[in-house]
């Protein structure tokens, strides 16, 4: 009789500690999990949404091309026209430039 309460209080504390020993790998492996999300959500936080980078690009397209609009026209520097010239004249280089 008492072998037979001595096993069954044995058999008992064996399933509390294997109870224990469960809630703490479940414990630890939840605290885990939370880092991992946690870090997760940490490191996408300065990421930016595809919409946003696409408005951007559009936003840099329009700029460009009205600054495009408004930049003014290039002209040529100014010109020496003598009279009765020939249309075929040659003009060096170096003199060209002013």
């Amino acid at each position: 009789m008492v072998q037979l309460t001595r096993y069954a209080l044995n058999r008992r504390r064996q399933a509390r500690r294997r109870e224990r020993r469960q809630t703490a790998f479940n414990l630890i492996a939840l605290a885990a999990g939370g880092a991992a999300a946690w870090w997760f959500i940490w490191q996408r936080r300065e990421a930016t949404p595809a919409w946003i980078l696409k408005k951007q690009g559009k936003e840099e397209r329009r700029e460009a091309a009205r600054q495009e609009r408004e930049r003014p026209v290039a002209r040529s520097g100014d010109v020496h026209v003598e009279r009765d010239a020939d249309t075929e004249l040659k003009v060096p280089v170096g003199e060209q430039l002013k």
